[in-house]
């Protein structure tokens, strides 16, 4: 069986980046962003539904909808759809990987889906809100500062993901010294457990 590590952390706080690593240290890696992306294009129950619930497909367009306080049902009736969809992918997934040491999950969404049952471990990557607002501005320039606090403020605060997780990434320096934590957050788990993983970088 494998040890399957819980990765979240909330928006722009670099949780794909970490998830990279993760890749580079041959350690298989599945992102709930991107199965999500691909429910949205590819399966027809969800187009249908989303249709139903919000006139129509278009993620830019649903995420105007759910994003916010004050927009809560909105947002549960959208996880409604997805989440069950998510989770039986992440299910097979785990199945076909079985004999994996580690697997890793990348779930913007884990805390407040309640999902921490899943997870061996849990690994939350945190960074400054000025930090959020600067990657948030260039990474998405077509949204608003008011967007952007929204989304911002939209998920559980890092405080208590922080509080509630097993391991801590802080992303606020560079990207060396996100590969180091990454490293020793895995090493602290192989002594742990008694692991047989050897860590084999790929850095450059």
């Amino acid at each position: 069986m494998s040890l399957v590590i819980g990765l979240t952390g909330n928006i722009a706080c670099g949780k794909s980046t970490v998830g990279e690593i993760f890749k580079k240290l041959n350690i298989k890696v599945l992102d709930s962003d991107e199965v999500v992306h691909m429910l949205y294009e590819k399966d027809k129950e969800v187009k249908a539904a989303l249709e139903a619930e919000f006139g129509t497909c278009d993620r830019k367009q649903i995420g105007t909808m759910v994003f916010g306080k004050d927009k809560l049902e909105k947002r549960k009736a959208l996880e409604s759809i997805l989440h069950p969809k998510v989770d039986s992918i992440f299910r097979d997934w785990v199945k076909l990987n079985q004999k994996e040491v580690f697997l890793v999950n990348l779930v913007p969404l884990l805390f407040e889906a309640k999902l921490e049952h899943r997870y061996d471990r849990i690994v939350t990557v945190k960074t400054t809100k000025e930090k959020q607002i600067q990657r948030l501005r260039t990474r998405n320039p077509e949204l608003t500062d008011e967007d952007i606090l929204r989304r911002i403020e939209s998920q559980l605060d890092i405080s208590e993901k922080v509080r509630k997780s097993d391991y801590v990434i802080d992303n606020s320096s560079n990207f060396d010294d996100l590969d180091i934590q990454v490293e020793e957050i895995l090493e602290q788990i192989i002594s742990k457990e008694k692991l047989k993983f050897q860590i084999k970088s790929q850095k450059d």
